[in-house]
């Protein structure tokens, strides 16, 4: 009884126990919730920093189909002549400052401007190149001396601070097989991509502030209530001894036992659902042939100037991304600004062009001209499939978590045995068709986060869907709206 008495004692005098073990608490809280903002927070930059090697990997791989159609190849790919023009090429698309040149060792080979001094490839960069996966690096404050693009960009205001870049490593590899023959790293303006991260740290610092909020202040609430009922306990056993220890010296030495097996189980009772949520919050955050015929020729002319106008529409889309500043194209935007560029060329075709709209939201421009460009291939291949005096007609509407862009024609359909290799280069049910544009449409919608299949293939016409994350969309409420045509 008496060491019963003394550990109430020793707890009633330290008054400052409850405080020190909630100040403990709430340290383990913000520490994990520290931990896992910061993982949350590379794993965004690196998603938003690689989106850019995503879209010139893709534009890269489209040059060097392009190229070996239409036989400008200035030699085979593995060839540092060819891999330094393809990367001149591509150099010329707004917000690329410079490129250097590596082997597929990491070697450096050459610059461009020439005055960017040699550089080399981590084995990181270059285990993750090899994969045939681009790689980029974010340098929020790059040195102009270094790089010497003094004329390319301005230096922000403050004298010595340096400028925001991205450097995004692209892979080049053998059009015929898998591996690697060369590496283009690219240099490009990120003040856009600075002002996003910058955006997102501040998201993410409010979010953590919240949680740290609400779990502290769930757990501190407990562990009081738990400490207060600790002190209850003691006393009412501290009394219970007093009585007991009147009686014979037996009852105390029993009464001694089950008070201090009392103290045990309320302690247990009391800390079991503020540690028990404590540890359910760490676990969640751990985890070519000759022509026979005039008709031949032009066929193979117009699958040369179909990939041309591909090229054309990538490299336009990109230059409308750098040219201006960010801004938002409605869903009901984007379906016209499809059909302004198309109509003059379904009216040459002879074949009736719709639109049916049934969602609204908006796209940042980025994404807006990512997905235009795709429809934009779909209708002309759709109207070039469809007969004169038919239609071809594009719908938008909502579906679940996607938002779907459908065009419809009224052609021929597709044979069965083209349906496996329907978006592989090089497969065409056209005469004299290269079969990039299926290809290069499916990567891109990849690359919005998208996917783009064939969803219905009849003698009566085809349908291509688009399937767009509603998550790209910026805040809009999703609704049925009125028929367009």
């Amino acid at each position: 009884m008496e060491r019963i008495r003394q550990m109430r004692r020793q707890i009633l005098r330290w008054k400052g126990l409850p405080l020190a073990v909630s100040l403990l608490a709430a340290g383990v809280v913000g520490g994990t919730i520290g931990w896992s903002t910061a993982v949350l927070r590379a794993h965004w930059r690196a998603d938003l920093a690689g989106h850019d090697g995503e879209v010139l990997q893709a534009v890269a791989r489209l040059r060097q189909w392009e190229d070996q159609a239409n036989g400008d190849a200035l030699g085979p790919p593995e060839d540092p002549g060819e891999q330094l023009e393809l990367g001149l090429k591509i150099s010329r698309l707004p917000g690329v400052v410079g490129l250097r040149l590596f082997s597929p060792a990491g070697e450096f080979l050459n610059s461009f401007p020439v005055q960017m001094p040699e550089a080399s490839l981590s084995p990181e960069d270059l285990a993750t190149l090899r994969g045939l996966r681009p790689a980029s690096h974010f340098r929020p404050d790059a040195s102009l001396a270094a790089v010497d693009l003094a004329a390319d960009l301005a230096a922000p205001a403050g004298g010595g601070r340096g400028v925001p870049l991205l450097e995004v490593n692209v892979p080049l590899q053998a059009p015929d097989a898998p591996r690697l023959v060369g590496v283009v790293q690219f240099t490009l303006d990120a003040q856009d991509l600075a002002a996003q991260y910058a955006r997102l740290d501040r998201r993410l610092a409010g979010r953590a502030v919240a949680e740290f909020a609400v779990a502290a202040g769930v757990l501190v609430l407990g562990l009081q209530v738990a400490f207060g009922r600790l002190r209850r306990t003691q006393t009412a056993l501290a009394a219970q001894a007093a009585r007991l220890r009147q009686v014979n010296q037996e009852l105390a030495l029993a009464a001694k036992t089950a008070a201090v097996g009392a103290v045990t189980s309320h302690l247990i009772h009391g800390l079991k659902s503020p540690l028990s949520g404590l540890r359910g919050f760490v676990q969640s955050h751990a985890a070519g042939g000759a022509a026979d015929s005039p008709d031949d020729w032009r066929d193979a002319l117009a699958s040369t100037e179909r990939m041309q106008a591909l090229i054309a529409g990538v490299v336009r889309v990109l230059e409308d991304q750098q040219a201006v500043g960010s801004y938002e194209v409605s869903l009901r935007e984007l379906g016209e600004i499809v059909m302004a560029r198309l109509l003059p060329v379904a009216r040459a075709a002879g074949v009736h062009l719709h639109r049916r709209i049934q969602a609204d939201g908006l796209l940042g421009n980025r994404d807006a001209n990512l997905a235009i460009l795709i429809l934009e291939n779909l209708i002309q291949n759709a109207l070039q499939a469809t007969a004169e005096g038919r239609a071809v007609q594009l719908v938008i509407h909502g579906a679940g978590a996607q938002v779907r862009c459908e065009v419809h024609d009224q052609g021929p359909g597709f044979p069965p045995t083209q349906l496996p290799h329907l978006f592989q280069p090089g497969r065409s049910t056209k005469t004299g068709g290269s079969g990039l544009g299926l290809a290069i449409s499916r990567q891109l919608a990849r690359n919005l986060g998208g996917e783009l299949e064939l969803t219905r293939t009849t003698p009566a016409g085809c349908v291509f869907c688009l399937a767009l994350p509603q998550k790209i969309l910026l805040p809009a409420l999703l609704a049925a709206d009125q028929l367009s045509d």
